[in-house]
C-alpha cells in the first residue's frame, strides 16, 4: 500500500501540463443598442464556423449587416 501512496501523491503534487489558451467567441448584434453575447469555444477553427453561421443565419437577411463576431484567443 506504501509503494501505491508514495507516486500517487507525487502526481497530485506535481504541476502537470495544461493548455491555459482559451478560445472565445463574440457575438455582436445592433439596431437601436448594441448586444454583445461571449461563448468559449473549444478551438479557434469552431469559433470560426460558429461565428459565419452566426453572420449567414436565415434571420440575418431581414437586419443585414447588424451582426458580426470576433475569435478572441483568451489565457
Amino acid at each position: 500500500m506504501k509503494r501505491l501512496l508514495l507516486p500517487l501523491l507525487a502526481a497530485l503534487a506535481l504541476p502537470t501540463a495544461v493548455n491555459a489558451e482559451s478560445h472565445w467567441l463574440i457575438l455582436t448584434f445592433a439596431i437601436s443598442g448594441a448586444s454583445l453575447e461571449k461563448i468559449e469555444m473549444p478551438s479557434a477553427e469552431v469559433c470560426e464556423k460558429e461565428g459565419r453561421k452566426w453572420e449567414n443565419s436565415p434571420t440575418q437577411r431581414q437586419v443585414p449587416r447588424f451582426r458580426s463576431f470576433h475569435c478572441v484567443v483568451g489565457k
